[in-house]
């Protein structure tokens, strides 16, 4: 019997949508996926999240309330364990796992770990600017053995512009091209691989060709659930 994914999504839609594709997308073309029931159950909560932006999170402590309860509600409805399509917050993942009986497979956790076993020793990070302040994939790469290299102040702003635009589904060819340049300068720093630590980022990637390496966490995390799920329920 597949296991019940839980997604946790709403921060934004338009990502946790892009989210539910890939899960769809990993099923046909890595198991082969055809017929209805060769699918996982999967069941999303969109949370209308209150205090959280672009930038991420803007009101702490109900931002964390909401959360809580978000993936309790998950819990509540049968799901074996919980992944959730957004990367900022996980800053918060200690608080929401605390009383569920069920797990919540970490985006964050798991890149990093996808970085370390491809040999990277140094990562240029692309994420909001909540992820950024509180260093929320810095210090588990470096704890991995992996130099992080972060965006400036002024790439930062234009990064959440970025962000909002695919909130909006308003994105364009521009914010590709903006992507590419901070790309560039991170890559001419010294990055050997990049890692998209922001659900929304992939949605303005478009075409767009890179000189090393790309690590989208929501990539990641899909490959991680689907896994699971299809996995004998013990």
């Amino acid at each position: 019997m597949k296991k019940t994914i839980g997604i946790l999504g709403g921060m934004g839609p338009e990502a946790s949508a892009y989210f539910y594709n890939l899960i769809i997308d990993l099923a046909h073309n890595k198991y082969g996926a055809v017929q209805d029931n060769e699918f996982p159950p999967i069941i999303i909560y969109n949370l209308p999240l209150e205090g959280f932006d672009e930038r991420g999170i803007v009101e702490a402590e109900a931002v964390k309330r909401q959360l809580v309860s978000g993936v309790k509600r998950l819990e509540s409805a049968k799901c074996d364990f919980v992944v959730i399509a957004c990367n900022t917050v996980h800053i918060y993942q200690d608080e929401m796992q605390a009383g569920l009986n069920i797990p919540i497979l970490s985006i964050v956790d798991e890149t990093v770990q996808m970085a370390k076993t491809g040999g990277y020793t140094r990562a240029g990070l692309l994420t909001s600017a909540s992820s950024a302040k509180y260093n929320l994939y810095t210090d588990k790469l470096v704890k991995a053995g992996i130099e992080p290299l972060v965006v400036t102040v002024a790439e930062q702003a234009k990064l959440d512009g970025i962000i909002l635009k695919v909130m909006a589904g308003k994105n364009d060819g521009a914010d590709t091209q903006l992507i590419q340049e901070i790309v560039a300068s991170l890559v001419q720093a010294g990055a050997e691989v990049i890692i998209l630590g922001c659900t929304e980022l992939p949605l303005a990637l478009g075409a767009m060709v890179l000189k090393v390496p790309l690590i989208n966490s929501n990539q990641v995390i899909v490959d991680k659930a689907l896994a699971l799920a299809l996995e004998n329920k013990t």
